[in-house]
């Protein structure tokens, strides 16, 4: 039991070395320029150790996205959807402040190539959890309406996040989810009467 709880710290060390070496060197290069023996020599691992936990540098770049998608899983989950459309701005704040706690990281990787993979995931993340494990109710999810919304709100939010944290947009983040929040609330009036 001890050997296997200390493996397991190693592995999780190592994971922990081989990301923070990956984010040093995507502030300097593109991520198709980085390359393994970059990594292990700036994380101090060996080759075996980096291909144990990834098969490439992709594979590094991946488990950042699936981090990012865990969390927002985690946020959805812990979130009340009861009165989401009314009062969306709770779970907007609570994407603010984990954004704001990994702000380098994801204006990083959105300069450095758009993060694209990463968004499409987050989509198709809170449109699955929107569909099947809000409470929300019935009636309300099988109208043509719903689909409309829910795809329409994930995107449009997805896409203001994304021009944000490229500099495009140079509103303060919780001022442009006090915007989204707004917008959203007139629309549920509107729909849920």
């Amino acid at each position: 039991m001890a050997q296997e709880r200390k493996e397991n710290r190693n592995a999780l060390r190592s994971k922990r070395l081989i990301k923070e070496a990956f984010l040093e060197l995507i502030q300097e290069k593109p991520v198709s320029k980085i390359t393994v023996t970059e990594i292990i020599r700036l994380a101090d691992i060996n080759r075996s150790t980096f291909y144990a936990h990834y098969p490439d540098v992709y594979g590094v770049l991946e488990a950042f996205e699936d981090d990012t998608v865990d969390k927002l899983m985690s946020i959805l989950t812990d979130f009340d959807y009861k009165n989401f459309f009314s009062n969306p701005l709770p779970l907007l704040l609570r994407i603010n402040r984990y954004i704001d706690e990994n702000l380098e990281l994801y204006q990083t990787l959105i300069k450095q190539n758009g993060a694209d993979s990463v968004f499409r995931k987050l989509h198709n993340t809170f449109i699955e959890y929107m569909r099947n494990s809000s409470d929300i109710p019935e009636e309300f999810k099988s109208s043509a309406m719903f689909e409309i919304r829910i795809h329409f709100f994930a995107g449009g939010i997805l896409s203001l996040y994304k021009n944000w944290l490229m500099g495009d947009i140079q509103s303060e983040l919780n001022d442009i989810s006090l915007d989204v929040a707004k917008i959203l609330k007139e629309s549920s009036k509107e729909l849920m009467g």
